[in-house]
């Protein structure tokens, strides 16, 4: 497939004035996510039957206050609060929170949890996303991305670029999923089976960290077979940032088909082909 982005233009002046918001959003959803892990705490059901806890809460809400305090005009879209539409004249911005991705496996104790944020504008043709951040706050490491290069932050103040890796065959290849596509989860097909039989490797540590892990050149795909917005928003410029490629798993677009497969460009097709059974 040609190579789409799905990423706003960020220009550099953009870059630098939002990137000290991202670093102030991270730490304030640590404080509230970190004393929560580990500790035994309560989980509550939402009406989709997901879980949720007061970290999720908290974190979306020390957030959501900030951003409504420093950029009163903008949009907020959460994934426990909804949203807050923004105001004034074009171009207007709206930020994108989903405070822990990843409730079950924070609430079994797993690390593979995180923090997404994004950031996106609209020109008067629709929101498109500028900057996006994945933040692991367990282990202090975060990547952010604009599209055009993702940058790995780690607990030492070490700054890394970090692009996708090179694999292009099928049997060499990582493959990662949030849950495995037999489960009510995912309401996945047997395509994806026949995906998992093709790759070297295939482990569930899904969620954020499978975008995670692609970004930095650690798995070569990442595939979710159903997702909310603000699963997707903060994942497409990481990866594009990365040198990657992400689409829908038809093919299309991820902010609006509500699916993702993310990859390196020499290898999405041959994804793809399997997902939509191009080769049988």
């Amino acid at each position: 497939m040609q190579k789409k982005t799905y990423c706003g233009d960020c220009s550099p002046e953009e870059f630098q004035k939002f990137e000290p918001s991202f670093r102030q959003l991270i730490s304030l959803a640590n404080k509230e996510i970190l004393p929560r892990f580990l500790c035994g705490i309560a989980v509550l059901e939402k009406s989709d039957h997901t879980p949720v806890t007061a970290a999720d809460r908290r974190a979306e809400k020390v957030m959501r206050e900030w951003l409504e305090q420093e950029y009163p005009h903008h949009g907020i879209y959460g994934e426990e609060f909804g949203i807050k539409e923004p105001v004034g004249d074009f171009p207007h911005y709206r930020w994108i929170l989903d405070p822990i991705d990843g409730t079950k496996n924070f609430i079994t104790n797993a690390f593979q949890f995180g923090t997404l944020i994004a950031l996106e504008k609209d020109n008067g043709d629709g929101f498109k996303p500028l900057i996006g951040v994945i933040s692991h706050p367990q282990v202090g490491a975060w990547l952010i991305g604009d599209g055009k290069k993702t940058v790995l932050h780690l607990s030492d103040n070490q700054e890394i670029s970090c692009e996708v890796r090179n694999t292009t065959d099928l049997s060499q290849a990582t493959l990662l999923t949030s849950s495995h596509w037999t489960t009510p989860e995912q309401h996945g097909t047997k395509v994806i089976q026949d995906l998992i039989d093709q790759v070297k490797l295939y482990r569930t540590w899904g969620d954020c960290f499978g975008y995670f892990a692609v970004a930095t050149g650690g798995a070569d795909i990442m595939l979710d077979n159903e997702l909310n917005y603000w699963d997707v928003a903060a994942v497409v410029p990481v990866i594009e940032g990365a040198k990657g490629v992400i689409c829908s798993t038809s093919g299309g677009n991820p902010l609006k088909e509500l699916s993702a497969v993310a990859s390196n460009p020499g290898l999405i097709d041959k994804v793809l082909d399997v997902l939509n059974n191009k080769n049988g």
